[in-house]
């Protein structure tokens, strides 16, 4: 009885552990520092913008993992900034990039090894492309140790259909 009890333990345990796993996610580099919740609002026009992709840029000494901050808007007009995989930006100050592109046309192709690609499209943006050269971009957020979720709201002026270029992927 005692040997069954071990065995049914044993596998109790290892299931768990599967399950929740042991530590931080695989893709997260050892030294990823501590993340803070960042929530982006992006509006055009006064109303939400949806599907808008959301990225920081860190400015001077900000996090180098901060590179990959990103995240998309939902119906709300609402991004919650995601760092590798996780809820959260590190501590930091970072430009606040945003794009929303579109291709139109192309044709699918498909190559020896059956990968599909579309070639020909047009990219078009739909918000004036200063909002994602961190250069010309006038939002900045600052990123602080708070539990509270960091709030911006970005407004990307009035709806566009600008030509980016011709593509092929």
């Amino acid at each position: 009885m005692k040997t069954l009890f071990s065995k049914f333990f044993v596998c109790v345990l290892c299931t768990l552990i599967s399950i929740i796993g042991c530590g931080k996610p695989s893709n997260i580099p050892i030294d990823f520092p501590k993340i803070y919740p960042c929530e982006i609002t992006v509006v055009q026009d006064g109303k939400p913008l949806e599907n808008a992709m959301v990225s920081f840029r860190p400015i001077g000494d900000a996090n180098k993992y901060a590179k990959g901050c990103s995240a998309v808007t939902d119906a709300n007009g609402k991004a919650l900034m995601v760092t590798y995989g996780q809820n959260g930006v590190p501590t930091g100050i970072y430009k606040v990039l945003i794009s929303k592109l579109h291709d139109e046309g192309g044709i699918e192709v498909e190559d020896n090894f059956g990968s599909k690609s579309i070639q020909g499209a047009k990219v078009y943006s739909y918000i004036d492309v200063k909002y994602s050269d961190e250069k010309l971009t006038p939002y900045e957020i600052e990123i602080k140790e708070q539990k509270e979720i960091q709030k911006l709201q970005c407004d990307v002026g009035t709806a566009i259909r600008q030509y980016i270029r011709d593509t092929t992927y």
